[in-house]
């Protein structure tokens, strides 16, 4: 495959992390007008923006996201944060992506709930009109906070579902907070028929992708920790899971450490349904062409190979059949190479 033509092919994406996603040179015109001092030096602050490859742990990770959070505490930044995000996907023929974010990391300086998501709402609305990528946003829980403050985000995309809040999500610790400590919280998202897509197996544990499932789990991003439980693999395909993959952020969080444990592969071979994804663009230094061409050369994947896996995103997408229908015939004819 080449990268130019993997470039131009129309491409689906669902899980990208607003926060981890922002160009380092937008977080400077964000950072400006906020009195925020940033490095004046582009690499240095590339360094504090963009993971190493090599990171110690998911903890070591998620260290990055400190700086562009102190950033992403007025409308405007936000607005243009998402705004961003939309015109990164147009630059890499992304037909249509969910981007995701956690309204309660941008209060910080008084911004109420509703005004966060109305300020993301805008800037993917602009994107739209500007470069005509359809967009649609994913609201997340952190699972650190109270049960409490987390039904506030359950309430949230209730109130804003016609708006382009589309599903629901599960952040943050995994290890310590896993999917049945939310029972109570996912039956309300349940309840209010909000999708729901969890991060789960993102850690050493597959049994936290199959209770994600039994707690009413859609989609699951990363769920590397399934390849070692093989016994849940039927639950997956009975359920027609899909799992959001995210090739290069798995390897720098240490879900896999060496390319024979990654189980892209294992999960094609057992039918279950797999998507590709940045997860954080700035955050792992990529792109959705960068994490094509990775499979490319990790397996020799095909541009047949690669129309599946984003019939595969289109399929398990939070939007209606009828959009879903103009998707999968735009990427059909665009792949007859």
């Amino acid at each position: 495959m080449r990268r130019e033509q993997v470039k131009k092919l129309p491409k689906i994406e669902l899980h990208c992390h607003l926060d981890g996603s922002i160009r380092p040179e937008t977080l400077r015109k964000i950072a400006e007008p906020q009195g925020i001092f940033l490095p004046a030096d582009n690499e240095q602050l590339k360094e504090l923006l963009v993971a190493p490859i090599d990171c110690q742990n998911l903890n070591d990770y998620l260290k990055r996201f400190d700086l562009v959070l102190s950033c992403l505490q007025t409308e405007a930044a936000l607005t243009a944060a998402a705004f961003d995000v939309i015109s990164q996907a147009a630059e890499e023929h992304i037909q249509y992506i969910e981007v995701r974010f956690a309204p309660s990391l941008h209060t910080e300086k008084g911004l109420s709930l509703p005004k966060v998501v109305q300020a993301v709402l805008a800037g993917l609305e602009q994107g739209q009109q500007r470069f005509g990528v359809k967009s649609n946003a994913l609201l997340c829980g952190m699972r650190h906070e109270e049960a409490t403050a987390i039904e506030k985000i359950v309430q949230l995309a209730d109130a804003f579902k016609k708006d382009g809040i589309v599903g629901f999500d599960l952040a943050g610790n995994e290890l310590n907070f896993p999917p049945y400590t939310f029972e109570e919280t996912l039956g309300l998202v349940n309840q209010l028929t909000i999708p729901l897509t969890l991060h789960a197996g993102e850690c050493g544990c597959g049994k936290n992708v199959a209770d994600a499932i039994y707690l009413g789990a859609k989609r699951i991003g990363h769920g590397i920790a399934v390849k070692d439980t093989p016994e849940y693999f039927s639950l997956l395909r009975d359920k027609n899971i899909l799992i959001e993959m995210c090739p290069t952020s798995n390897f720098q969080t240490k879900t896999v450490t060496k390319l024979a444990d990654y189980p892209f592969q294992t999960f094609l071979e057992a039918g279950i349904n797999v998507c590709i994804n940045t997860d954080n663009r700035t955050v792992s230094n990529t792109t959705l062409t960068d994490e094509y061409m990775k499979l490319h050369e990790w397996y020799g994947i095909t541009y047949a190979d690669m129309e599946k896996l984003n019939h595969n995103a289109v399929n398990g997408a939070f939007i209606p059949e009828s959009e879903k229908q103009v998707l999968h015939e735009q990427l059909t004819i665009s792949y007859q190479l």
